[in-house]
C-alpha cells in the first residue's frame, strides 16, 4: 500500500509551534478511526507505475479489482479509499494532476471523497458569502489533504475578519502559514502544494447549492457515523457530537 505523505521535520531540526499545529491537523481523524471508508475496500491490484499526485495533494493510484474492473485507490493524509471507476483510470488520474479545467467526478454513482470535498470548496470559492452557514458546522478536518484543509481554514479566517475572500487573499493567507514553518518542512510543503492552480480549477468547477449542501452533509455524516463513540450512530451520546444543523435531519431518517 502506498504510504500517506510524511510531514515530519526530522530529529535534526528544531520544530516550531507552526510545525506542531500543521502536523496535528488530522490527529482527530487518526484517533477516531476516520482514515478509511467504513466499508472495507475491494481487494485490488494497483499498477506498478505507481500513483499520480493530484493538484489537490492526494495520491491517485489506478488498478483493477478481483474481477478485472478498474478501480482507483486514493491516499491522502486524512483519508484513504478504493473506489470503482467508470472513467478509464489513467485518464482520470491524469485529470486530477492537471492544472487546467474543471474537476469531473470519477463516477456519478459512486463519487470519491475528493469529489465531495471539491464540490463544497468550489461552491464556497465562487460564493464566499455561504461561509456564514457552512462554516458554522463543517469542521476544518473534513477536508482531508493539506491543500483543501488550508483553503477552507483560510476562507474561514478571512470571513471571520470581514475581509474579502478572494483567491488571492486565500493563497496569501496560506503562504503566511507556510512561511511560519521550519525551513525543512516549509520546503517539503512548497514542493507538494500548488494552491493557486487548485483554486483556479475550483473556480471552474460547477457546483450548485444543492450539490454543495449534499456533499457537505455527506462528509460530516460519514465522519460522524464512522467515529460514533459507541459504534451506534443513533445513540444519545453520539448524537450530542453531531452538529445541531444535522440532528433534525438524523431524527427524520429514524
Amino acid at each position: 500500500m502506498t504510504p500517506r505523505p510524511t510531514w515530519s521535520t526530522g530529529h535534526h531540526e528544531q520544530s516550531t509551534e507552526a510545525d506542531r499545529l500543521w502536523e496535528a491537523r488530522f490527529d482527530r481523524r487518526h484517533h477516531q478511526g476516520l482514515l478509511r471508508r467504513p466499508a472495507a475496500p475491494t481487494d485490488c491490484t494497483l499498477r506498478w507505475s505507481g500513483p499520480v499526485r493530484g493538484i489537490d495533494g492526494a495520491l491517485y493510484h489506478a488498478g483493477i479489482d478481483h474481477t478485472g474492473a478498474p478501480v482507483v485507490a486514493v491516499f491522502s493524509p486524512g483519508y484513504q479509499e478504493t473506489v470503482p471507476a467508470l472513467w478509464p483510470t489513467d485518464d482520470w488520474t491524469t485529470h486530477r494532476a492537471s492544472a487546467d479545467g474543471p474537476f469531473h467526478p470519477l463516477s456519478t454513482w459512486r463519487p470519491t471523497r475528493a469529489d465531495h470535498e471539491d464540490l463544497v470548496l468550489a461552491y464556497l470559492a465562487q460564493r464566499p458569502r455561504e461561509l456564514a452557514d457552512l462554516g458554522t458546522w463543517v469542521p476544518v478536518d473534513a477536508f482531508t489533504t493539506h491543500v483543501r484543509y488550508g483553503i477552507y481554514e483560510a476562507m474561514l479566517a478571512l470571513h471571520a475578519e470581514a475581509a474579502p475572500v478572494t483567491p488571492e487573499a486565500i493563497a496569501g493567507r496560506i503562504r503566511l502559514s507556510i512561511a511560519a514553518l521550519s525551513p525543512r518542512l516549509a520546503t517539503l510543503v512548497a514542493t507538494t502544494m500548488d494552491t493557486t492552480a487548485y483554486l483556479r480549477r475550483l473556480l471552474l468547477t460547477p457546483s450548485t447549492s444543492v450539490e454543495a449542501l449534499d456533499a457537505a452533509v455527506h462528509l460530516v455524516m460519514t465522519d460522524w457515523k464512522a467515529g460514533a463513540p459507541t459504534g451506534r450512530p443513533d445513540s444519545a451520546e453520539s448524537t450530542r457530537t453531531l452538529p445541531a444543523q444535522l440532528q433534525l435531519q438524523l431524527q427524520d431518517q429514524r
